[in-house]
């Protein structure tokens, strides 16, 4: 678009870095997939539905469990908030009602985190549930902004989100491209926040297209095998 500023790693204000993923990359796993938003990328396994300790069992639904581990070292309170996000986000989309007293477990690996990881992590699951087969509601996924400079950019690398005044994570159901997950950090106004939620609701079309066809590409395999 005309006066967007060109970022250091070339890319426009409106620009999402290229896409990766690969599904069923554990056999160990009910379903697994990685993703990758350029350097950002994390592993997801799923497990379940499984049994769950009589404490855990709830008796109308499964229990959804989160797990992630940082790229170096042990969690911290920063991968906790990112569980809750992700406990939270998925707790609607999964038809949880289908398997009570038991677990789904998810567990995600960070493997390099260059900004908009949280975002990564939600498309990432995404996949490894549907690879698992678990039934859902609908696909959720997600893309980050940030404002730098007054300006409003699309996946933001981690030297971007240090800089900016406000950073934006928005997750979408595939169906009906409603918001179901929104967090936000920062100085902003109603305004922009509205700008910021346009902005990358028109962005996960992209990251949408990309998972049809990975879907696509992981079915095609299996009819061959």
């Amino acid at each position: 678009m005309p006066g967007e500023t060109i970022r250091a790693d070339k890319r426009t204000s409106s620009q999402i870095r290229p896409i990766s993923s690969v599904l069923s990359s554990l056999n160990r796993a009910d379903g697994s997939a990685s993703f990758s938003f350029g350097n950002s990328s994390v592993l997801c396994s799923v497990y379940g539905p499984q049994e769950v300790k009589i404490k855990d069992e709830l008796l109308d639904r499964a229990t959804i469990d989160v797990n992630i581990t940082p790229q170096i070292g042990i969690g911290s309170t920063t991968e906790k908030n990112m569980e809750r996000i992700v406990r939270e986000a998925f707790s609607d989309v999964i038809i949880s009602s289908l398997h009570p007293r038991t677990s789904i477990s998810i567990t995600v690996q960070i493997t390099q985190d260059d900004g908009s990881i949280i975002s990564t992590i939600i498309n990432a699951v995404s996949l490894a549930l549907i690879d698992a087969g678990i039934p859902l509601h609908s696909t959720l996924l997600s893309v980050t902004c940030a404002i730098l400079n007054g300006e409003i950019i699309l996946d933001p690398t981690n030297e971007e989100m240090k800089d900016a005044s406000s950073i934006h994570v928005f997750a979408f159901s595939n169906t009906s491209n409603d918001i179901v997950s929104s967090e936000s950090t920062g100085v902003f106004t109603e305004e922009e926040y509205f700008k910021c939620s346009d902005i990358c609701k028109l962005a996960v079309s992209s990251v949408l297209k990309f998972v049809h066809t990975a879907i696509e590409r992981k079915l095609q395999k299996e009819q061959k095998n």
